[in-house]
């Protein structure tokens, strides 16, 4: 399947609009080497050439997204006594209980739980890509349940950005089509769009490799194409499924040192729904959860190692 074929399956359901924000900041990302993140100026000439500054007044800026919070104590995404239940032939489960959680701009948000502890479940309704069976999900202060699924779609397109464990690109694209994927769906102009692709794929070190197939990557490639994919329209929110799971150590310290730079540098707001504790450390907030129920909140600093329970 072609891009363009890929393209119009999806208009076929979702609406689009354009993107607003620019990325003021690069996050510098170096070889694949033993150093992963660079603290020298050596991307100055990627900064002088980002397609993404200066474009706010000349973008066409959708009015549900307008009023996306700039201050660290306003919500982006607020759960209020969130349930969700699921019917297994006569019997309910309750996969969350009750979950109340504000996640704030510029906060790097770790929720951490074993497996069955509700977090996939969490992080569906976190992205908004599932409705709560009871209580309310609010996406910049609106309630996505009011929400059709086109103008859903079209709120969570430009306000989230999502990095899955298993990579999710689509095997028949080139690297670059992947990262493409997302401006077409905002319809972003082609010649525009070329440049964001080029660009991304510069700072997560892949311009040799624009070409590939996912098939022709390693899982460590692939997950920093998911990256920049999830860059493409410049969404406030990053939400990753255990972005790691995937990797060895040392690529996925990689990764995670990406995410924290583009937390420090740019304020995005990160979202890690994880199992691991070795990324807690990362983390300016952790949310305990087990059995669908929030155990502990717990404010921490970035590095601090952590406590065992």
């Amino acid at each position: 399947m072609t891009l363009a074929e890929v393209i119009k399956s999806f208009k076929m359901r979702w609406d689009t609009s354009k993107i607003i924000n620019s990325l003021e900041k690069t996050a510098n990302f170096c070889d694949e080497s033993e150093n992963y993140l660079e603290e020298n100026n050596s991307g100055e000439d990627s900064k002088n050439n980002n397609p993404y500054s200066n474009l706010v007044s000349s973008q066409v800026i959708s009015p549900r997204v307008e009023g996306i919070s700039q201050h660290s104590d306003e919500c982006l995404i607020k759960l209020s006594n969130v349930w969700k239940i699921y019917q297994m032939g006569e019997v309910e489960f309750a996969a969350l209980k009750g979950i109340d959680l504000e996640i704030y701009k510029g906060e790097f948000l770790v929720v951490l739980g074993p497996s069955g502890s509700g977090k996939s479940t969490l992080m569906n309704l976190l992205g908004c890509l599932d409705l709560p069976s009871k209580g309310t999900v609010f996406l910049n202060s609106k309630d996505i349940s009011e929400l059709d699924e086109s103008e859903l779609a079209l709120i969570r397109g430009q306000m989230i950005g999502f990095i899955f464990q298993s990579f999710n690109l689509i095997p028949t694209l080139s690297t670059k089509e992947n990262v493409l994927l997302p401006l077409e769906f905002q319809e972003e102009g082609a010649q525009l769009s070329q440049k964001k692709a080029d660009y991304l794929l510069e700072i997560v070190g892949l311009s040799d490799k624009k070409q590939n197939l996912p098939s022709q990557l390693s899982g460590g490639q692939r997950q920093r194409v998911a990256i920049a994919r999830s860059l493409a329209v410049n969404p406030p929110i990053i939400l990753a499924d255990e972005p790691t799971g995937n990797l060895d150590s040392k690529t996925g310290d990689y990764i995670l040192g990406f995410l924290d730079n583009l937390n420090k540098t740019e304020g995005k707001t990160i979202i890690i729904v994880t199992h691991d504790l070795e990324i807690v450390k990362y983390a300016t907030r952790v949310v305990y959860i087990r059995d669908g129920l929030i155990e502990k909140i717990e404010q921490k600093k970035k590095n601090e190692p952590e406590e065992n329970n």
